[in-house]
């Protein structure tokens, strides 16, 4: 069978606001678009025609950052491949082992809490995305912030004895 004769019986459909067009090839499950023209076959596999591909997953990534919810595994996965990173290279942003990172990825495992927000930093960083740089300066406050409230508050008191050693002192 020759192209066109495949294309003809493919039948066009716009994506509307109440029926979207459920976009799986950026590697999510919950990514829907409007506004573009798609085909089905009488196989029922569905083919689009995207515009602007890439400020699209630009826009997706965006919405994964800035999103108050907890990054799934495909999202995660997702960030690392909008950056090009290897597994292997990404492990060192997040501070996982590589085993950990493909657990996180394929959703057998959650990322910490402190992992997300390097997972979301590390885009804000690295993306030539230069509205995500007030983001980054939000995430990395958020993280001081979690540091300071989990310091020790506790003085450090130290003595020196008549042995000319120092010694340590319990804080009240």
């Amino acid at each position: 069978m020759n192209v066109s004769s495949a294309q003809a019986r493919r039948k066009e459909y716009l994506a509307t606001e109440k029926k979207p067009f459920h976009f799986v090839g950026c590697g999510l499950d919950n990514v829907y678009l409007v506004g573009i023209k798609y085909f089905v076959g009488e196989d029922g596999q569905s083919i689009a025609e995207i515009p602007a591909l890439q400020k699209l997953m630009q826009l997706i990534a965006r919405d994964v950052v800035l999103s108050p919810r907890d990054l799934t595994g495909p999202e995660v996965r997702f960030l690392r491949k909008r950056l090009g990173k290897k597994a292997s290279d990404y492990c060192s942003y997040l501070g996982v082992g590589p085993e950990t990172l493909s657990r996180i990825e394929n959703g057998k495992q959650t990322l910490s809490n402190q992992g997300q927000k390097l997972a979301r930093l590390s885009y804000c960083v690295f993306s030539a995305d230069l509205h995500l740089v007030e983001c980054a300066r939000s995430i990395f406050q958020s993280i001081l912030e979690e540091m300071d409230r989990t310091k020790k508050k506790g003085k450090i008191v130290l003595k020196m004895d008549e042995n000319q050693e120092w010694q340590e002192l319990r804080a009240a």
